[in-house]
This record gives C-alpha cells, structure tokens and sequence, in this order.
C-alpha cells in the first residue's frame, strides 16, 4: 500500500498539492503559537545592569494567594521591592563573593532596593548557592538565575508574558480548530474528486480496509512533508508576530523569542493528527460502497452529509449558543469578550460543518433569480451547482469561515470598545487635568482648590490590588482598581455617590467601597478590610465611607498619599479638576495655566487627554485581536483559494465535453462564474447569519442598540474580498483549463 500511496501522489499531483498547501499552512499558524507559549513561559531577558551578578534577588511580581488557578497566578502592577538588608545577610553566606544593591525606577521606600546582585566566588556551584540564598528568602522574594536575571530589570515582563500567553493559547485553539476544519475540507474534496480511483480499486477487490490504509498512508506522507517544511516559517511567523507585539507595548522590549523543539513537535504532532483525521473522516464513506454499487456510484452524489459530521455540528454548535447565552445572562462590561469571542468560533465552525445541507438550502433559494438573469447559462450554473453540492459544500465552508470569523470578531471587538469607552467617559467627572513629570508641589491642590470656579480638586493615583479579608475574588481574578484621592475633592472628581460614612474621612489607612460590595463581604462603616496593595505588601484598611456608583465602576478609594506609597513612583503625578459648571472646561483649562504658569514642569489639559490616552491602550490592546483576525482569516482565505482551484480544475473533462456539446467558451466562463456568484452570496449570507445570533445581543447588551459598533466598511470589505477570492478562484482556473482543445479536455481525468 505504500508504494501504492507514493504512486497516486505521483500521478494525482495537483490535487494533492492543494492538501500538501492546507497542511502546510495549518503547520506553521500552529508553530508560530507554539513559539509565542514558550517564549511567554520563559520570559528571558538578558540582563544588562545585571550581567555580572551570578544570582538576582528581586520581589516576586507574581500574586500567588488570589484565589484562582495556581499555574497561571496574576501579575502584580507595581514595583515589589524588598529589603536592602538582605544584601548584607546574602553577603555573608559561603560561596558569595560580594552583593550590589540597585533601584531602577522610582523612589523606593526607606530601607527597600528593587533588586540585589550577588557574585559568586570563582568555582561555587550557582545551584547550590541559589539554594542557600532561598533559605534566607520570604515568600515575596525570589532568586534569578541565567536570562531570566533579566526580569527584575524588566519588571513588565511578566505581565506581558501573561498576556502574550493568553493571546497565544487564545489564537492556537482557534487554530487547531479553524485548521482541523481547512484540513478536513480540502482532503474531503480531493477523495470526492478520486472517487472514480476508488470505486475502480473497490471492484477489482481492494478491501475497506485497504482503501482506508491507503488514504492514511497517503496523508501521513503529505502531512509529514508539510510539517516539516513549515518549521522554518513557522519561526518566522512567530518571530515576526513577536515583534510587532514588542513594538506596540503588548509583549516586552527586550523579551528574548524563543522556538525550541518542544512547540515544533507539539505542531507538528498536532497538525499531522488533524491531517489524518480529516482523512479517516472524509475516507469512511468511499472505503464502505459495495463493490456492486461502487462503479455506479462514480458520478452519482452521495449522503448529503454523514452522520458523524452532523452529530459534530450539533455539539459544536450547541456550545456556540451555550457561550452565547453565558455572555448575555452572565457577563457583563468588559468581561463579556471573554465567550463571546469563543462563541464566534464555535457558531462559525458550526455553519461551515452544515454546509452540505445549507449549500442545498443556498441553491435553492437562488435558483429563480440566477435562471432568470442567466438564461441557459443560468441554468447550467444552477444544474451543477444542484448536482455537486458535496464539492461545493467543501468550499462554501471556508467562505462561511472567512466571513464569519473576520466580521464576527471585529465588530465584537469595536462594540466591546464603543461600550467600554462609553463607560469610561461617563465615569469621568473632571473637566481638567494638571501633571507634572514629578512630585506636585504641597501648596498646589489647595491652591486650586481655593479657585471660585472650582467645585472640587483630588490627587489622582491608580493602581491594581486583591482583597484577602474577607476573602473576595475579584472579576477574571485580575484584582480591584484602585483609586487614591484627596478627601476633600474626592466627591467632585468621582461618580459616587455616599450611602453611609463620610468621604470626608478618607485619611491615613482608610478605604471607601461600593455599598452592594460592601454587602457581599459583610462588611460595614468602621470594619476593617485587608488589602494586598500592588507592591505585594499587606495594608489593613478601615472603612470609612460607603458609595453608590455606576455600573462597571468596580474601584475601591484610597487616600492619595496611602496608595502612593505603595506605587512604583511613590507619589501624585495628576491633579483631577471639576469646574462649579459656571464656566466651560476650556475657560477652566485657560484659569488652571494661568495659575500654573509659574511652576516648571506642569501642564494643565482638558479630560480629553484621558480619554485619548484611553483610546490609545484600546488600540494597543486590540493589535493582538487584529493579529489573531488576520491569521485565521488569512488561513480560511488560503483555504478557500486552495479549494476552489483545486475543485475547478479538476473539471477540465466536464467542460471539454460541455463545448463539444455546443457551449462556447464564454457560456463556460458564464457558468462559472454564476456558479462561484451562487456560493459567494451564499457564503456569506449564512457567515452573516453565523455571527448575527452573538453579535445582536451583545450589541443590544451593551449600547442598546441592534446594530454593533464599528464602521460599515468592515462587513463590506470582508464581503467584498470574500467574493473576489472565490470568483477569481474559480474564474481564473477555468480560463486556464479551457485553453486547450475541447475534445483534448473532453479525454482528461476528473
């Protein structure tokens, strides 16, 4: 069977070519996320400052009592510092040479560095000296070794390899799935197109069995090759993504990429298992045809779709709905995403597993329309596209998948924007903003403060922090925003509104919470909340005020000068500012210079500069989802490219007859092309439909509106490229297979 195999894909070679391209490309979109989960696990960075210490001693940026998964805990926001004494009782331990204290950012509080180099003397063993340095250590502190001494330099790499790691494991199981489906649809096409081979080799007494070990043979050697062929741009995908990733601030500058063995052999392992289980599913039905019925079924369409496929459909599409109704009843504000997105995939996956059936349901509901405009040709168009729905349905699939996943994930994205951003500027009540690149002047705020035209003036600080007592976890486990104000401003630069205490009382190591949060921990005015501040350092808080605020406003307030001290900066940058609404913000804005303008370093802005600086992480932050759009809508594209030629050319032989029997070759083209209009419009109807049952809600969730946020020319540049890409896939191979002679063609193999 093995020689057998390498003939077929000797003298079936552009057929399978097009399978050799779908599984190359599967291969390397896996690769490269393979390679963006292990530089993410690794998060090296090699050191500079600290090149010359053998061993690093920095705070733990990693929270590891939140509560949540302990493998994956989260990212602390600030500087963890530890204590400068450390160095001299690292120092004296056998083994270190000498230790060297250092800060990085910021202004450190007494006593605390950002991180201790130790150098070893010549000839100890580092293990067992980094073994000793842990047994002085608390659970706050660890030790850094190698690149990844890097970190306490970088101390936002971390956090970015989280968030790398989420976008990547995000992006490879929307691969594999969209990959497993591409996969599996071309290898479907190529055996509907070898069905004569098969039946022929059913007849002369070939066994199920060995039909079966035939096309596994045959995919194992395409699948091989494939994946081993897309190491190289698989790395480079990876690399590249990396890179554009560190340019926008997503990933780290100075993160090392790596790609070791590991994530190219889980790619390829994986790619070759989706390679053959397309082929054992798409094979099942030609190795089980009766060698009687085998013959005549060589031009006859089989079950319009199996059961397996549709049992497959059902359940993909039932966790489609499952998220769908998860993100509309359960969700709310910026976690909605979190299914939505998944629900996309999954609705879309399901639609394209449902092509056999919907291209039958397509045809018929365009059959009038295309007859009446087309005429004979129409008809023709029509005909075939009625008599080879299983073929069509093989690339209506990647049609729905291309239109469903682009526009479904960029409108998901623009409305989750659009709403968050609403949410944001309605949270914003100051109308001014004065900053300084350091520490504000003790007399300003009140300064300010005392202007007629001036309601009310806070210090603004924010930071991220976990509540331990009460116990309380926090949406998605990312911790609670934290906001420092100045008490006596603090009620006209916020969006609260006090139920009980006073907010006037926010002094020293006090705290202000939401009254229904405050009821769920079952705390009251005058208890006392402990809070994990973002340095890691634990601050029991009373409660000195109880509020009422808008949706989605889950900030705890804090003192400004408490919260400061526990930031990487150490103090106040930002000054919020609320006019008494007897003047307009730009009047307010021309005030605050004027009283400012004698002091070096300010600048005073409207509050417009929070909401571009707003905008501007938004933007950043959705790079990632562009990536991920364009890397599985690129794939769908390729696939239906891939499909499309590989399906018309391979009808070289029904159009030489076709203009033997009279046609021309402009009725040909004619045909083709309604017949590529009929499955681009159905296409992209049902990948429309697909995404509408996600989108619709989320959208009247969010802004009250049917229709999503995001510009119409989303939806019609998907479609439009979605229509290009089959029409020309279909066109330009039938120009070229009709050049040759019609009776040379009516001769060719199907």
């Amino acid at each position: 069977m093995l020689a057998f195999a390498l003939r077929t894909l000797r003298f079936r070679a552009g057929m399978f070519v097009a399978a050799f391209l779908a599984m190359f490309f599967a291969a390397a979109i896996m690769m490269a996320c393979g390679g963006l989960i292990e530089t993410s696990i690794r998060t090296d960075v090699p050191p500079r400052q600290l090149a010359s210490a053998d061993v690093v001693v920095a705070g733990d940026q990693e929270y590891h009592d939140s509560g949540g998964d302990p493998d994956e805990p989260p990212i602390l926001p600030e500087r963890v510092r530890i204590e400068a004494g450390l160095a001299d009782t690292i120092a004296a331990l056998p083994g270190v040479r000498k230790t060297e204290r250092f800060v990085f950012e910021g202004v450190p509080r007494a006593g605390t560095v950002d991180a201790i180099g130790v150098v070893a003397d010549p000839g100890v063993d580092i293990s067992e000296l980094r073994k000793r340095i842990d047994a002085e250590l608390d659970a706050t502190t660890v030790t850094l070794v190698g690149d990844q001494r890097g970190q306490a330099e970088l101390r936002e790499a971390r956090e970015s390899g989280v968030t790398v790691m989420g976008l990547a494991g995000i992006l490879t199981a929307f691969a594999i799935l969209v990959s497993i489906f591409g996969v599996a649809s071309m290898l479907a096409l190529s055996i509907a197109q070898r069905q004569q081979d098969l039946a022929l080799l059913r007849a002369v007494g070939a066994t199920p069995r060995q039909l079966r070990r035939l096309i596994l043979r045959e995919t194992l050697l395409l699948s091989l090759l494939a994946t081993a062929l897309a190491s190289f741009p698989g790395r480079f995908l990876g690399e590249f993504v990396f890179e554009q990733l560190a340019e926008r601030g997503i990933a780290a500058d100075g993160v090392a990429f790596h790609q070791g063995w590991i994530p190219t052999v889980a790619a390829m392992a994986v790619a070759i298992l989706a390679a053959v289980a397309g082929a054992l599913g798409a094979g099942r039905r030609a190795s089980r045809v009766k060698p009687t019925q085998a013959l005549a079924e060589v031009s006859v369409e089989g079950k319009l779709i199996g059961a397996g496929r549709l049992l497959l459909a059902v359940i993909v599409l039932a966790g489609g709905m499952a998220l769908t109704i998860v993100t509309i009843a359960v969700m709310s504000g910026p976690l909605s995403p979190a299914t939505a997105a998944p629900a996309v995939i999954l609705l879309a996956i399901g639609f394209a597993l449902l092509a056999p059936v919907l291209t039958k349901v397509t045809t018929f509901a365009v059959q009038w329309p295309v007859r009446a405009l087309g005429g004979v040709t129409g008809q023709l168009a029509v005909l075939n596209a009625r008599g080879r729905s299983g073929r069509l349905a093989a690339v209506m699939g990647p049609v729905i998948l291309l239109t469903a996943v682009s526009t479904g994930m960029l409108y998901l994205q623009a409305t989750s924007d659009e709403a968050d951003r609403r949410s944001f500027a309605d949270n914003l009540v100051a109308d001014a903003v004065v900053t300084t690149q350091d520490r504000l002047d003790a007399g300003l705020l009140e300064r300010i403060s005392d202007l007629p035209s001036v309601a009310g003036a806070s210090e603004h600080i924010d930071s991220v922090g976990f509540i331990e007592s009460p116990k309380d976890r926090s949406p998605m486990n990312e911790g609670w925003t934290l906001q420092g104000v100045t008490a006596a401003g603090a009620d006209a630069i916020t969006p609260v509104k006090v139920t009980a205490g006073r907010i006037s009382d926010l002094h020293d190591e006090t705290i202000a919470i939401e009254d229904q949060h405050a009821d769920k921990l079952g705390v009251d005015v005058g208890d006392t909340i402990k809070l994990r501040m973002g340095d890691n350092t634990p601050l029991d808080l009373r409660v000195a005020a109880l509020f009422s605020a808008p949706d989605d406003y889950n900030t705890l307030l804090l003192p400004a000068d408490t919260l400061a001290a526990h930031t990487t900066e150490g103090h106040a940058t930002r000054i919020l500012v609320n006019s008494d609404g007897n003047i307009t913000p730009e009047q307010l804005v021309a005030e605050l210079t004027k009283v400012t303008s004698a002091e070096a370093g300010l600048a005073v802005t409207g509050r417009d500069v929070l909401l571009t600086e707003f905008d501007e992480q938004k933007k950043t932050a959705n790079f990632a989802i562009y990536i991920m759009v364009l890397m599985i809508a690129g794939y769908a594209a390729i696939t239906v490219i891939n499909t499309l030629v590989s399906s018309t050319a391979a009808r070289r032989r029904e159009f030489g007859l076709q203009r033997l029997a009279g046609s021309t070759r402009g009725q040909v083209m004619r045909m083709v092309g309604l017949e590529g209009a009929i499955l681009a419009a159905g296409g992209i109807a049902l990948g429309t439909a697909a995404v509408t049952g996600i989108l619709v809600p989320v959208s009247l969730k969010r802004l009250g509106s049917a229709l999503p946020a995001g510009s119409p020319w989303i939806y019609l540049s998907t479609a439009t490229l979605a229509a290009l890409l089959t029409l020309g896939a279909m066109l330009l191979p039938a120009w070229q297979v009709t050049r040759n002679r019609p009776a040379e063609a009516a001769l060719a193999l199907e």
